[in-house]
């Protein structure tokens, strides 16, 4: 799927292909996204001492920054379109500095009553191949004439 090129309908196919993209959320991105969502005391998000009293090897991404790469793909694909829902589980968690892969697919296409709906999976993956994140997704948008 070509990102940032608005398509019609029509020209979205079931088992089309979203990004891939890779996303590396460095320890100064997570510090700016706690002090944005007000999360700067919860340290184990960056501070390696604090991690590891709190079980973790190292500091990891905060699960809703890992969403808004999810997001950020969805967007790209589909400008114009409206992100009605998305649903994500976390599987593993993401560490700074590493290398996230983001795509996904298109699943279901419905078209009622003036409005276009897209339902997509998309998927986090770090470099060896785990999952970090799953998540399903719809968008829509309305009926042009």
């Amino acid at each position: 799927m070509n990102m940032q090129t608005e398509r019609t309908f029509s020209e979205i196919e079931i088992g089309d292909e979203l990004g891939p993209v890779t996303r590396t959320p460095t320890t100064e991105m997570v510090q700016r996204y706690a002090a944005a969502v007000d999360l700067k005391e919860l340290r184990f998000f960056f501070d390696p001492e604090e991690a590891r009293k709190n079980g973790l090897q190292h500091p990891i991404v905060p699960g809703p920054m890992t969403a808004g790469f999810m997001t950020q793909l969805l967007k790209d694909s589909f400008p114009g379109w409206r992100l009605q829902s998305m649903s994500t589980t976390f599987r593993t968690p993401a560490l700074h500095g590493e290398p996230l892969n983001i795509w996904g697919n298109i699943t279901e296409m419905d078209e009622q009553n003036g409005l276009y709906t897209v339902h997509c999976d998309v998927v986090v993956e770090n470099p060896r191949g785990d999952r970090v994140a799953v998540g399903t997704a719809r968008l829509s948008r309305k009926k042009t004439v």
